[in-house]
């Protein structure tokens, strides 16, 4: 099944799988059939689009390339849902069994990172290695150091508020994206392509209010549960690649991560901002197919 607005990659095949609850999950599926898996989760406001520069090396190394569109997100579903990440974790695990896939390595950006980790810890089994770019996962401290970081977030009041959210998301122009991008991107922003296909997509119907309910769930309702996880480690490999030029997600809130996870590593670069696989795709590349090879 293929949509017409759907934008055209070579050697990409598009998947449209019912999760169950009337959700259906969009998934750009390139490579080998039997090639070893891989998923790649985007952040916000992206889409599968984001991995455009990587799905086809990867795919040309062997590898199954899964990237999927998340629930409000792209060409999935938005409907009138609260957007609990846990639930958007579990549609990816039924995806995965849709597709007859046992376990994939993961690589997530932005709030592709805890969805990606609520799936490695809600569903081990599925999951052999994590990679996360400019993201977070399941451990953050909330003590007075990250206390301390927490006006970095405030972008996220306005998008999570009732009607002023979707408004903001929904402008044509994209004024708010642009002025916040840039901020977490330390001056780089997106492709000015690229960001009018986000922007479309945006705009389609309860695209909008599905992106603002991502944030007021989590502000008034996951942050409390933020320490669900805190006792729970992973026999997985963990990297983490970070663009150091961040200046919403620090590795201040990726302390602690090497003692729940065996082997975990975290690289930062210089001189790169949020939009890391944008701005310095080659290095992400390089970087994950050595991740991929060694794991």
């Amino acid at each position: 099944m293929n949509s017409p607005s759907l934008p055209a990659l070579a050697g990409v095949e598009h998947r449209f799988v019912d999760v169950g609850g009337g959700v259906t999950i969009h998934v750009a599926d390139a490579g080998p059939a039997d090639g070893p898996p891989v998923m790649l989760v985007h952040g916000f406001p992206q889409n599968w689009w984001a991995w455009h520069e990587l799905i086809g090396p990867l795919a040309d190394d062997g590898y199954r390339v899964l990237c999927p569109d998340l629930r409000g997100a792209g060409w999935s579903s938005a409907g009138d849902d609260r957007y609990y990440k846990n639930d958007m974790a579990d549609d990816l695990a039924i995806v995965l069994d849709r597709l007859g896939v046992p376990s994939v390595r993961l690589v997530a950006h932005d709030w592709g990172g805890p969805i990606a980790a609520f799936l490695m810890l809600r569903h081990p089994q599925k999951v052999s290695g994590f990679f996360g770019l400019n993201t977070v996962g399941p451990w953050i401290k909330f003590d007075l150091t990250v206390v301390r970081q927490l006006w970095r977030f405030w972008d996220q009041i306005p998008i999570s508020l009732p009607v002023i959210g979707p408004r903001l998301l929904s402008d044509p122009k994209g004024r708010f994206f642009r002025m916040t991008g840039r901020w977490v991107g330390a001056g780089f922003f997106l492709d000015d392509v690229d960001f009018r296909l986000y922007v479309r997509r945006m705009r389609e119907p309860g695209h909008a209010v599905a992106g603002s309910r991502w944030y007021r769930t989590f502000l008034t309702r996951e942050m409390i549960r933020a320490r669900e996880f805190a006792n729970t480690s992973v026999d997985v490999p963990m990297r983490f690649l970070h663009g150091m030029g961040d200046t919403a997600i620090t590795p201040t809130l990726l302390r602690g991560y090497a003692e729940h996870a065996a082997g975990f590593q975290l690289e930062t670069v210089d001189g790169v901002g949020h939009w890391i696989v944008d701005q310095r795709p080659e290095l992400v590349l390089e970087r994950l197919r050595t991740f991929l090879h060694e794991t």
